[in-house]
């Protein structure tokens, strides 16, 4: 134990060695990211890693000892490159503001002669990722922003219209078909207004983003269907789709309020407060228009026919 630490107890001295391989994780990070930009930005990453290493040296120094970490793999650099620097600066950024946050209550407790270098490095936390982020233009979180919107407008759409067709007929399977053909009509539908807006804009390639729009609506109602064209139990039928779409939901969820900066927990809950409305009032416009139009026993005659 160095002697600037001996006023510290056994249960800060633990919580120093996590902030230690904390600092020393997120130093390596930016080195890996640095190595995967060039020019302006690479530099910038450079200094933010340079940045965090002096805070990891503060720490071990404080510790008395070296911690470890483990660099990051293949797997966060293939990620890196699909969701490229926007999304993955401001992930880090919401774990720099976590830090600032446990320093800050750290600092309460921390001798007299820490408390400057505390309060320096929380300040560093608290800023650089945003410079970062700042003017920023990538081009990848454009081209996602359209996939995230058609995989949103696909299940606050078809989740009702699924739960429409539930309501109307007992059998899954002409749900499922129902599901899909609708799909695939929105999908073209959506598709040719992600190309008209791309255009109007001049940002994005239009055929791309109309393709980014389309595919991930179909392949999003093609997945909230599998269930009714599998299973013949109309319960768990609903249920599976459900479950699939809340996935689906809170994947969306956590991109667009990591990129944006927003609560991801707020806006999932709006979120299934959506998902679940358009399925109460589904079911219930489904089995209102079945009773009024005696539709169980229409599509019971047509599958007799077909048989």
């Amino acid at each position: 134990m160095t002697g600037i630490a001996k006023g510290l107890t056994e249960e800060d001295l633990r919580k120093v060695e996590g902030y230690c391989r904390d600092e020393l994780s997120t130093y390596m990070l930016y080195e890996a990211l640095a190595s995967e930009e060039s020019g302006e930005l690479s530099e910038k990453l450079r200094q933010a890693a340079e940045q965090e290493r002096g805070h990891y040296l503060f720490w071990r120094s404080l510790l008395g000892r070296d911690c470890s970490a483990s660099p990051p793999g293949r797997a966060f650099r293939a990620l890196y490159k699909v969701f490229g620097p926007v999304f993955t600066l401001q992930a880090l950024e919401r774990r720099e503001a976590s830090a600032a946050s446990e320093y800050r209550r750290f600092l309460s407790r921390a001798p007299q002669e820490l408390r400057p270098k505390l309060e320096s490095i929380i300040a560093d936390e608290e800023g650089h990722e945003s410079e970062f982020i700042r003017g920023l233009n990538d081009v990848r979180v454009q081209y996602l922003g359209f996939v995230a919107l058609g995989m949103a407008d696909a299940i606050t759409e078809l989740v009702g219209v699924y739960a429409g067709f539930l309501g109307a007929t007992t059998r899954t399977l002409i749900v499922g078909l129902a599901g899909l053909l609708v799909g695939f009509s929105a999908a073209i539908s959506m598709a040719a207004a992600a190309f008209l807006q791309s255009r109007q804009e001049g940002s994005v390639r239009p055929g791309l983003s109309a393709a980014a729009t389309g595919l991930s609506y179909f392949v999003t109602a093609l997945l909230l269907g599998i269930p009714y064209l599998l299973l013949s139990s109309t319960a768990a039928a609903l249920v599976a789709s459900l479950m699939i779409g809340v996935v689906i939901l809170a994947a969306f969820h956590f991109y667009s309020a990591t990129v944006n900066g927003t609560s991801f927990a707020r806006e999932l809950a709006v979120g299934l407060l959506i998902l679940l409305g358009a399925t109460a009032a589904g079911l219930l416009f489904g089995y209102v228009i079945g009773r009024a139009f005696h539709l169980s026993s229409l599509f019971a005659g047509s599958l007799e026919l077909l048989a």
